[in-house]
């Protein structure tokens, strides 16, 4: 019998922002140098506008000294190196079973906290499990990956994943992280990432035309629920986000409300420090509180200009006392002068993140009082953050997604139910039927979740899942080329399932094509060098006569 089919788990993540969809032309940020200059470059020179890029230059500022560590747990050794100007990841097993590099592509965050770093395979992107963190200095897992056996190499990149590091991505439809090459356009946040498609902005003011409106969104002059959107479409993540029905995040451009998009949720009672929980944060504030829509990103931030080392203390302390009389600090003066008459060091610390070791950020949520804690509690509600509204199918995609990442029973029942009742009123949406019968399987109920799937199936044929279970339903049958025609299906849209590509292998061998398994075997090893059972099989298969 081929191995078990284990049913897929794909994260429903906001996917890519910025000229995906047809409509205003993206003409990207050159455009905008010639009339803006200074703006241009000042920005160009924060870590925002340089949050993606070709490996082959890695972030200024990474070190190579101690770039090799091992993991007793797993038994591996990890090791970056650039060579003949690229980048690779060296990873060899102690006891000498396993010893490869794969090159590394691209890398995604600015480095003033961490960069991560990506594969290219085929032109599907992955995240690889190393991370270069500049605060201590060094190289060590990427955030979840210590909890592997071996090195992961399969963690697909989908658009929602990358949106927010790079702009004018290139996604190639009907996959779920395959890419053009390059993948994006311009390797950060763009000037169009803002301010809107520039394209009518730019004819206009080339032909004097300013009879019509300049064409162009200034945040600043939105009302708040759009101005806070452009803000919020990165730097607000909550505990899940869910895309709304018929709506994709690859649409958003600045001026739209970010709510007509997606649902955001939050965790009942948490208040833990996230890499992306800046509007969380500041929303406990007891300054946003009495604030209220006054106070918003902007009136902290200058977006196109990152104060120096020296100047950052008296930037913020600025902004606090457009509020704040100095006179209302009630610290003692030798504790004001031990940080520097800095109001963020006491009410705005560094705060480890949890969702990314080996980082800190700054805490938005502007403590009373300095050193005060904030205690995280997990309970098993989500709940809507801001104006997100949602019905039963975002808050049973939401707790779907949380409850089989985390496994928490808790959470799958409550999506369960949710997700029948959103789907009586749209028996056709694809998401909600993939996860309630992700639910169904998890449940043991084969019967009802192929039912689902292949409902879904008839429906839309882009997505693995589907043809992931349906695969291993008539590999069971005996129905092999059905089996096969299924599981190649699911590969084109990620091929980086070893599963997948294990039980393909099988089926082919049953059907007498063994040099159709060994290529379908080799590129399973390629994802993951450590995969046993694919080692194994590939073993068994006579090579091929010369």
């Amino acid at each position: 019998m081929p191995p078990r089919v284990r049913t897929l788990l794909l994260c429903l993540v906001v996917p890519v922002s910025g000229g995906a969809a047809a409509g205003p032309a993206w003409v990207g940020s050159e455009v905008c140098r010639d009339c803006h200059s200074g703006i241009y470059r000042s920005y160009f020179a924060t870590p925002m506008s340089r949050s993606a890029g070709s490996a082959a230059a890695l972030p200024s500022g990474a070190k190579f000294d101690k770039a090799a560590f091992s993991d007793s747990r797993s038994g591996y050794s990890y090791r970056v190196a650039v060579e003949g100007g690229e980048s690779f990841l060296y990873f060899r097993k102690n006891d000498g079973t396993i010893d490869a590099r794969r090159k590394l592509a691209y890398f995604v965050g600015s480095g003033a906290s961490a960069s991560s770093f990506l594969l290219s395979v085929d032109g599907f992107l992955y995240e690889a499990p190393v991370t270069y963190y500049s605060g201590a200095g060094e190289w060590r897992f990427s955030p979840g990956y210590d909890r592997y056996s071996y090195p992961f190499l399969t963690r697909a990149i989908a658009p929602g994943c990358l949106a927010c590091h790079a702009s004018r991505l290139q996604p190639v439809e009907g996959t779920q992280n395959g890419y053009l090459d390059p993948p994006f356009l311009e390797g950060g946040v763009s000037c169009e990432r803002c301010h809107g498609p520039g394209g009518v902005h730019a004819d206009r003011m080339r032909a004097g035309d300013r009879a019509h409106g300049s064409g162009i969104v200034n945040p600043a002059r939105l009302d708040p629920e759009r101005r806070d959107s452009v803000c919020n479409q990165c730097h607000l993540a909550g505990d899940i986000r869910v895309e709304r029905a018929g709506a994709s995040m690859a649409n958003f451009v600045a001026g739209d409300r970010l709510s007509d998009y997606a649902a955001v949720f939050v965790r009942a009672g948490e208040s833990g420090m996230r890499v992306t929980s800046h509007a969380e944060n500041l929303a406990q504030s007891g300054c946003k509180r009495v604030s209220g829509d006054r106070l918003w990103c902007g009136s902290c931030h200058d977006p196109h200009v990152r104060p120096g080392p020296a100047e950052k203390a008296a930037w913020f302390n600025g902004k606090c006392l457009n509020c704040h009389a100095a006179s209302a600090c009630t610290e003692s003066e030798s504790v004001r002068r031990s940080n520097n008459d800095n109001c963020t060091a006491c009410h705005m610390p560094k705060n480890p993140a949890g969702d990314a070791d080996h980082v800190v950020y700054t805490n938005h949520s502007i403590q009373r009082r300095p050193g005060a804690s904030r205690t995280a509690a997990s309970q098993a509600v989500l709940l809507p953050f801001g104006r997100s509204a949602p019905g039963p199918r975002e808050s049973g995609l939401a707790y779907a997604i949380v409850g089989l990442r985390e496994g928490s029973s808790a959470y799958r029942t409550r999506a369960f139910g949710l997700l029948r009742e959103a789907l009586r009123t749209n028996p056709e949406d694809p998401q909600a039927l993939s996860y309630l019968a992700d639910l169904y399987n998890g449940r043991g109920d084969a019967d009802n979740a192929v039912r689902l799937y292949e409902k879904l199936w008839s429906i839309d044929q882009t997505g693995a899942s589907a043809p992931t279970v349906l695969g291993g339903r008539q590999m069971e049958q005996g129905n092999l080329e059905a089996a096969i025609a299924l599981w190649r299906a699911a590969l084109r849209a990620n091929p980086a399932l070893v599963l997948v590509r294990a039980n393909l292998a099988v089926a082919l061998l049953r059907t007498g094509r063994p040099a159709e398994a060994r290529k379908v075997l080799e590129k399973a090893l390629e994802f993951n060098p450590a995969f046993q059972g694919a080692r194994d099989l590939y073993a068994q298969i006579p090579p091929p006569r010369p």
